[in-house]
C-alpha cells in the first residue's frame, strides 16, 4: 500500500536543510499522502493498528487509531527521541510525543522493564523481549578446558556509540596472548591504519552471512556484549535490551557484558547471575576479567549453563510469541 512522503520535504532531505526537514516531520507533521490507506481502513475495518515507535509512521498510526477508533498496539524497542536525526531543541518535543503515543496505545509492548519504567504507568503495558532464532539452540554446553587460546567473539555494530570502546579494546589486546578477540560486523568508522592492523592480526573478520556467523559463534569460548558508558546515551542504555544478548544465549556460551551498572543488560545479568559483568569503563578492567575467566573452566561452565537456561526459559521464542499473541487477542476482543 502506497503512503507517499511529501515531495518538498523529500527534496529538502537531500540538502543542508535536511535536519530542519526532519524537525518538521518529527515535531509537527510529516505531511504524508495516505489516501489509499484511508480507503483501505474505511472499506476493511481492521481490528487493530500495529506500529513501532520509531521513525515517522508511528505518528500516522496514532492519528488513524484516534480518527477511526481502532485500538493501537505499539512496540517500544528503542528510545526514539535520542535516535531521531533532529536538532537538540526538538528532542524534548519528540519525547513528549513518544510518551503520548505510549499512553494512547491500547497495548504498549516494551522491550525491557527499563523502557516500561521510563515511559511511566500504563493500564496495559507489557514487557516483550526480542524473539531469538531457535534454529541454533544447542542442547548442552561443551566440555571446557584450559587448552588452546580462549576465543572471545563480538558480533554487531562496531561504529557509532560503540566505536571508541571497541577501538580501545582492539588496541589493548594486540599484545595479549591469553585470549583471542574476534569482531564481526559492517566496516567500522575507524582509521585505515587501525583497520589494517586488526585485519592483519585476525581481530576484525568483517561482515559475514548468518550461517557463517552461527559457525563462528559456535566455535567461540565467550560472547561479548557492549553497552555505552557515555552520559548522553544513558536513557538508551537503560531502556533498550540488546537482541544479541538473546541470540547469544542460544549457543550456551559464557556471556560477557561490558557496560554501566544502570544499563538493562547489566541489570539482567545481575538479577539472574547469568553473565560476567564488567561495569568499569576502563578497558584494562575488561581485559583483566577476560584473562581471569579464561583460566577458570568451572566458571565458564557455570556461565554457559546459565546462558542455556535463559535460552530455554526466559528467552524461549515460543513463550515470547505466545505472550505476544495472547496480548494481541485480548486487545482485539475488547470493544472500543
Amino acid at each position: 500500500m502506497d503512503v507517499k512522503a511529501n515531495p518538498l520535504l523529500n527534496r529538502l532531505n537531500k540538502t543542508r536543510l535536511s535536519r530542519w526537514a526532519h524537525d518538521v516531520r518529527q515535531c509537527f507533521n510529516s505531511f504524508y499522502n495516505y489516501n489509499q490507506l484511508l480507503d483501505y481502513i474505511q472499506h476493511n475495518k481492521p481490528d487493530l493498528i500495529v506500529t513501532v515507535a520509531h521513525g515517522e509512521l508511528c505518528w500516522l498510526a496514532q492519528q488513524l487509531s484516534q480518527r477511526f477508533n481502532i485500538p493501537l498496539v505499539t512496540f517500544f524497542h528503542d528510545w526514539w527521541p535520542a535516535l531521531a536525526y533532529v536538532h537538540d531543541w526538538a528532542r524534548g518535543r519528540i519525547a513528549s510525543r513518544f510518551r503520548r503515543l505510549y499512553q494512547q496505545s491500547q497495548l504498549s509492548l516494551c522491550v525491557s522493564e527499563g523502557m516500561r519504567q521510563a515511559l511511566g504507568t500504563h493500564s496495559n503495558a507489557k514487557v516483550l523481549l526480542p524473539i531469538p532464532d531457535n534454529s541454533v539452540l544447542v542442547t548442552t554446553t561443551e566440555k571446557l578446558t584450559c587448552q588452546g587460546k580462549f576465543n572471545v567473539i563480538y558480533a554487531g555494530i562496531l561504529s557509532g556509540i560503540y566505536s571508541s570502546m571497541l577501538q580501545a579494546l582492539c588496541k589493548s589486546v594486540q599484545q595479549i596472548h591469553e585470549f583471542q578477540l574476534k569482531l564481526f560486523g559492517l566496516k567500522p568508522d575507524w582509521s585505515d591504519f587501525l583497520l589494517q592492523q586488526v585485519r592483519a592480526e585476525g581481530i576484525y573478520a568483517g561482515f559475514i552471512s548468518r550461517e557463517l556467523l552461527t559457525d563462528e559463534l559456535n566455535k567461540g569460548n565467550a560472547l561479548l556484549v557492549v553497552m555505552s558508558f557515555e552520559q548522553r546515551d544513558k536513557t538508551r542504555m537503560q531502556t533498550s535490551f540488546p537482541s544479541k544478548l538473546v541470540d547469544y544465549c542460544q549457543f550456551g556460551k559464557p556471556i560477557i557484558i561490558w557496560g554501566p551498572d544502570y544499563c538493562s543488560a547489566v541489570q539482567w545479568g545481575r538479577q539472574y547471575q547469568s553473565a560476567l559483568l564488567i561495569t568499569s569503563p576502563l578497558v584494562q578492567d575488561l581485559v583483566t576479567a577476560i584473562k581471569r575467566l579464561a583460566i577458570h573452566p568451572e566458571e565458564q561452565k557455570r556461565l554457559g549453563n546459565k546462558a542455556l537456561e535463559m535460552a530455554k526459559g526466559m528467552f524461549n521464542p515460543e513463550k515470547i510469541q505466545r505472550r505476544f499473541m495472547e496480548s494481541i487477542q485480548q486487545v482485539a476482543a475488547v470493544k472500543y
